[in-house]
């Protein structure tokens, strides 16, 4: 069954996007480290497979060298190049930077959410507060990147179980 939301007060209101806020901080942070991962890994192949093909281009302006190391040379060259094809195609750093911006941005509306959450039985937040907080979650709904499939699910497994603490030395965890 799935659930839907549905806060009666503003205070559950402001809990709720406390959670959103949250999770889609998390999805856009770890988005972004596992896109810049993944450029890093691909431009050192790159790198390496160029510097390979330059430096057995180089021999072979030496000596004569047998065919089949002609055709290894080649086909590294192939692969080099299209290494560096899929660093353009991916846009590996442009997508990063919009995954971080993205997090960013989450993480000011997240702690604009702390500020203005309520204690139990304290005054309910100002409305036209919670009419900015919305209208800026709401603009980085629109404008944020899609995070992978894998990612929103590992995420969303992660906050399964949640708790909400009134400190942060009780985010910490609990000492052996």
């Amino acid at each position: 069954m799935e659930k839907i939301f549905a806060p009666e007060e503003p205070r559950e209101v402001v809990r709720g996007w406390l959670i959103h806020a949250r999770k889609s901080w998390k999805k856009q942070d770890e988005a972004a480290r596992r896109l810049e991962s993944r450029y890093r890994r691909i431009g050192v192949a790159s790198a390496i497979l160029s510097a390979v093909v330059g430096a057995s281009l180089f021999a072979t302006l030496e000596a004569a060298y047998e065919p089949w190391s002609r055709i290894i040379a080649g086909m590294v060259s192939l692969a080099s190049a299209v290494l560096s094809g899929l660093l353009s195609f991916y846009k590996f750093e442009e997508r990063t930077e919009q995954h971080r911006a993205a997090a960013a941005r989450y993480k000011a509306a997240l702690r604009e959410l702390e500020r203005v959450h309520p204690p139990a039985g304290e005054a309910k937040p100002d409305t036209e507060t919670l009419r900015q907080i919305e209208a800026e979650l709401d603009e980085l709904e629109k404008s944020a990147p899609v995070v992978p499939q894998e990612i929103d699910q590992e995420v969303e497994g992660r906050y399964e179980v949640y708790s909400f603490v009134a400190k942060a030395e009780d985010l910490r965890p609990a000492q052996p």
